[in-house]
């Protein structure tokens, strides 16, 4: 049960930060496209 418990932790640290990361992500990709369209 512990031997578990430590393997499945990295991959729900893994998934919450990928979820974190779209989430700031998202909202960031019309910023980000919007200084590459005002730059080129």
């Amino acid at each position: 049960m512990q031997d578990d418990h430590s393997v499945n932790e990295p991959f729900n640290w893994i998934y919450f930060f990928a979820a974190l990361g779209l989430l700031v992500a998202l909202p960031l990709m019309h910023v980000i496209i919007g200084w590459f369209k005002f730059y080129l």
